[in-house]
């Protein structure tokens, strides 16, 4: 799954600017912590290519990364530049950068990344 191997790839760089990694959904205990940086990676996509023979060979798989910086948080372009450079080097391309937003409930920063990943069968 394409959430896994996200996750999996971002645990890999131990940033240090990032507490939490959750995919899907983040728990209910954590929706009002402003105190540490949670990533948020889901699902957007799972698309069929490499049409032939009447069936298909690969898949197009896009995630959407939300990150939710801590209210102390340092400026997170340097991190999110990582971040994107993470993705690019392991395979990934990245569809769009959405930038930044204001959480007017929580006053957190946060930022929006969509990353595609193309999987042939088999491999």
């Amino acid at each position: 799954m394409p959430t896994k191997r996200a996750k999996s790839l971002i645990e890999s760089a131990s940033f240090s600017m990032l507490d939490k990694i959750y995919t899907y959904n983040i728990p209910e205990s954590e929706t009002d912590n402003v105190d540490s940086t949670i990533c948020l990676i889901t699902d957007v996509r799972t698309d069929p290519a490499l049409s032939g023979n009447l069936d298909f060979h690969a898949f197009n798989q896009e995630i959407e990364v939300q990150i939710f910086y801590a209210l102390n948080a340092p400026d997170p372009d340097e991190f999110e530049s990582q971040l994107q450079h993470l993705f690019i080097r392991n395979g990934w391309s990245e569809i769009d950068n959405r930038g930044h937003t204001f959480d007017p409930d929580t006053n957190q920063l946060t930022a929006t990344l969509y990353f595609d990943y193309f999987e042939i069968e088999g491999r």
